[in-house]
């Protein structure tokens, strides 16, 4: 008797002991299978993935981690852990698997193997051959949208981003997911466009996103906020600015640049006045700051004697995960500096950093996780 055509409850119970592999491969069998599938994906939690960019190609790896014991997670359990994983190779150019099996999925010749704890996969595809940009990108979207109809995939732990950046790549990502970091290599400054980044910035949640992008397709491009978006963003780390308006910075809990103290300038006075809502911690690195220039970060800026101690500004460095210790940092100068609109305070910590020839500025400003972190109540 086919499974389609018993009745739910029978075929939740088939389907709940179907393994990671199992309800792969039985994805590949039609359309109706995989619908089948998706109803109930919730079923098999726990499974992640990691999307890697390369210019040879794009690699997907889906896990579902399970363990022996259903105890408390010990040494030992975590040793005997057992790993399901799919490989998800989208070449630039075809190749075979030897000794692999063919599926289709959306068009394109899927070939997979079994390895003891690992299925390959490889997709070939015409078309990617033909036009390896822009059809690589469409293949690695149908890949993720395939995967999403039958498994259920919360996290995205790691994206790398290689320097090419194909049209449209961002804009493929799943906005479902709860990124871990998206990251671009440091070493080169990725082209990117307009439409992707705003896609990134205004629609992805990530824990870390790292961008090393520019857009030479409207080198006067500045990214404009969307006051309809939520921030779900917790660090964003910009490496290369040319696309950033300091007047209406991305929208982040925490942001980390190098830039110039007339541009901290800038983001401290929109932040006075009412702008860059979103931030809570600002950390930006200035190269050849000097006592002739510094004065240039509080052009026009009213500063208060600053309210925080030298115990919770200790604590403000302990305490976050995203700046450097305290001890690397000397020549400590704080002040307080506030928001026009409801008298919101924010704490402008400057210090140089014995590591390197640059100074730190960092702002804190009063939220209410702030507050906490640091053992103040909420002033």
């Amino acid at each position: 008797m086919k499974l389609h055509r018993m009745p739910l409850v029978v075929q939740r119970m088939i389907i709940e002991e179907f393994g990671f592999d199992e309800r792969l491969f039985l994805s590949f069998t039609s359309k109706q299978s995989c619908s089948l599938l998706g109803l109930f994906r919730n079923d098999l939690k726990g499974v992640s993935i990691e999307i890697d960019i390369k210019t040879s190609k794009v690699s997907i790896r889906v896990r579902k981690l399970s363990y022996r014991s259903t105890e408390l997670i010990s040494a030992i359990d975590i040793l005997s852990t057992i790993s399901n994983e799919l490989k998800f190779d989208i070449p630039y150019e075809q190749y075979s698997v030897y000794g692999s099996s063919a599926c289709r999925i959306a068009g394109s010749t899927v070939l997979y193997k079994k390895y003891p704890s690992t299925i390959r996969c490889a997709l070939i595809d015409e078309r990617v051959e033909r036009d390896t940009t822009r059809n690589a990108v469409i293949a690695f979207g149908k890949v993720l949208k395939h995967l999403n109809s039958f498994l259920n995939i919360q996290e995205c732990r790691q994206c790398e981003f290689e320097m090419t950046l194909p049209v449209g790549l961002f804009r493929q990502l799943d906005c479902s997911y709860s990124y871990g970091s998206i990251e671009t290599r440091t070493g080169h400054i990725a082209s990117t466009t307009p439409e992707d980044l705003t896609f990134l910035l205004d629609n992805i949640k990530a824990e870390q996103l790292s961008l090393n992008v520019e857009v030479p397709s409207d080198p006067g491009y500045k990214y404009q906020n969307n006051p309809e978006k939520k921030s779900y963003i917790d660090l964003l780390k910009i490496l290369n600015y040319s696309w950033v308006d300091f007047s209406d910075l991305p929208a982040a809990r925490v942001i980390s640049m190098e830039i110039q103290s007339c541009e901290v300038n800038e983001v401290l006075k929109s932040w006075v006045a009412g702008r860059n809502l979103e931030l809570e911690i600002g950390e930006f690195e200035i190269d050849r700051l000097t006592e002739l220039n510094r004065e240039t970060i509080f052009n026009g800026i009213t500063r208060h004697e600053t309210q925080l101690t030298e115990a919770e500004i200790t604590s403000f460095f302990d305490s976050s995960e995203h700046l450097p210790n305290r001890q690397y940092l000397r020549s400590i100068v704080a002040v307080d500096i506030l928001r026009k609109s409801d008298g919101v305070r924010a704490t402008v910590i400057e210090g140089r950093n014995i590591f390197k020839p640059i100074r730190n500025v960092f702002v804190m400003v009063w939220s209410e996780s702030n507050l906490n972190t640091i053992g103040r109540a909420n002033a």
